[in-house]
């Protein structure tokens, strides 16, 4: 939930965290000018921000590997052994 205040209704409550639970927009003028969240709200949206980017990560990295695999760019992993090994 998602709450809509004035700035001086905000200077009032910041004594009162828990109302600020689900992000309080406040406004100056009836335009927008602040989002406030909670410490936990943050740290789950920078978590959910970074999963997301790690997904998109490995998506990317099958898609590439497959793409090579199309286009017969691989080789069987005693292959790859043997190169590792004789590069040494």
């Amino acid at each position: 939930m998602t709450t809509t205040i004035s700035q001086k209704s905000a200077r009032e409550m910041l004594g009162s965290p828990e109302l600020f639970r689900g992000g309080v927009y406040i406004t100056k003028n009836g335009t927008t000018e602040l989002f406030v969240q909670t410490a936990d709200e943050r740290e789950a949206e920078l978590a959910e921000r970074h999963l997301h980017m790690e997904t998109a990560a490995m998506l990317k990295l099958v898609g590439l590997s497959q793409r090579d695999y199309e286009e017969g760019r691989f080789s069987s992993g005693r292959d790859a052994l043997a190169r590792r090994r004789a590069a040494r």
